[in-house]
Parts: C-alpha cells; sequence; structure tokens
C-alpha cells in the first residue's frame, strides 16, 4: 500500500508542475526533475539519482530485498513485480488495459517515452518491426552481450548523450538502455499472446523468465554484484573516468 500511495503522490506531483521530457543539457543527456541518472527495474519502475550519487540500481536492490539479507530471492523478485504491477493497476482488476500502459509510458517514465504515442510499432522509426524485439525478449532471447550494444532505430532519454562515435553502434529502443536485460517496453514484454493488455499472472511468469535469466549462478538469488550494468551505467562510468584525465 506504501509503494502504491508514493507512486500515486509522485505521479501527482508530476503533472501538477507540469513535468515533461525536459530540453537536452549542455551535457546531452535530458534531464528530468533534476535527475541524471535513470534505472528501470526488470518490472518496469524508474528509479532515479542525481549527479554524484550511487547508479539507483541500488536503490531498486535495497526495496526488493524484503528481509534485507543482502539477496533477492525469486519469492522477492515476484514481489516486487506483484508490487509495481498493483500500483498500476488503478481498477484493482487484475489487468493492465492500454489506458494504464500509456499512463505508465506517458507519465511513469516520461523521459523514456516521452509524451508522444511510444506503443508497440511506434517506439522508434523501426515501427511495427519493434513487434520482434519483443517477441525476441518473451523468448529470451539476448540482444547484445555486456560489452557490445545492438543497433537499433532510435533512442530516447538520458542516454541520448553519448558521444557520437559509440553512438553509431549504440543506439537502442525505449527503455533498453536502463535495463538489466535491454527490454524496450518491460510492461509489454509481458503481454505474451500481444493482445495489448497484461494480466497478472501474465506479469509474474514475466518475472519467473527474468529471474531465471538474471540467476547466471543457477543459486535461486541474486547478489548486486552479480547484476549486469546497464547501458546507461556504463556510459556514466565512463563519462566518470574520462573527466578525470
Amino acid at each position: 500500500m506504501a509503494r502504491k500511495t508514493l507512486a500515486i503522490a509522485g505521479i501527482a506531483a508530476s503533472v501538477a508542475t507540469g513535468l515533461a521530457v525536459a530540453q537536452p543539457a549542455p551535457g546531452g543527456a535530458n534531464l528530468v526533475g533534476g535527475f541524471t541518472q535513470l534505472f528501470i527495474s526488470p518490472c518496469g519502475e524508474p528509479y532515479r539519482g542525481r549527479p554524484g550519487e550511487p547508479y539507483p540500481v541500488a536503490l531498486w536492490f535495497k526495496q526488493a530485498d524484503l528481509n534485507h539479507d543482502g539477496v533477492i530471492d525469486k519469492a522477492e523478485f515476484r514481489a516486487d513485480h506483484a508490487g509495481f504491477f498493483d500500483a498500476l493497476d488503478s481498477d484493482g482488476n487484475g489487468v493492465l488495459d492500454g489506458t494504464e500502459i500509456g499512463f505508465y509510458e506517458h507519465k511513469v517514465v516520461p523521459d523514456v517515452f516521452g509524451r508522444e504515442e511510444p506503443r508497440l510499432g511506434a517506439l522508434s522509426p523501426a515501427g511495427r518491426d519493434g513487434a520482434q524485439l519483443i517477441l525476441a525478449q518473451i523468448n529470451g532471447q539476448p540482444h547484445g552481450d555486456l560489452s557490445g550494444i545492438p543497433s537499433g532505430a532510435g533512442a530516447q532519454g538520458p542516454i541520448s548523450g553519448l558521444n557520437s562515435q559509440r553512438r553509431q553502434h549504440e543506439v537502442m529502443e525505449g527503455a533498453a538502455a536502463y535495463t538489466l536485460l535491454r527490454e524496450a517496453e518491460p510492461l509489454m514484454a509481458a503481454d505474451t499472446d500481444l493482445d495489448g493488455r497484461i494480466t497478472k499472472e501474465e506479469f509474474l511468469a514475466a518475472a519467473d523468465r527474468r529471474f531465471a535469466r538474471l540467476d547466471k549462478r543457477g543459486d535461486g538469488k541474486l547478489t548486486l554484484d552479480e547484476l549486469p550494468r546497464t547501458v546507461a551505467q556504463v556510459e556514466l562510468e565512463d563519462r566518470a573516468r574520462r573527466a578525470k584525465r
């Protein structure tokens, strides 16, 4: 309940203050509410950080680790998904429909998807070829390893500040640069029957698939140090190293 209250309060504050996709800052990053770091958790929940703060994957890990034992087990991982689903399920019917998904894309993570309609087929100039990306995600197919990033069509959000040489090889769609599993739209990636609606059962099934992909050691638990770094995190670390030279 606390999570849902906080989510609604934060979204209401965003709307009240006219929060939207900000203009690019001098460094090339898009700033929303003064935050320059973005992490999107496996269930799609955004976590933000300011300059100089640790990358916000640590904030998500702390929230998902319900018993604070330093690991996230499968039950905790599923609970994290269930909690965010319930926060988005405004009518409590156990299904996220187009209105609720659009609310997520336009209001919860506006710095990634923006105000324009970003649904399947409009995530980028790739058009409905984006369906192939989502289907591949559903089937657990990789979209590039940790050392390389696949070509795509049109990235949005803070990662748009990548230097031009790297951008030629590292342009990604939607939320992919901020997620652990390179998912362009974490909610729609759970829509296995592609009907534009996401049931809670589908969302929890997606949680199970995601946990299996992240549990590289196969020991039924995740530790912060074994998680892959997001593309955005790698870029931020590279920038910090260059700034020290």
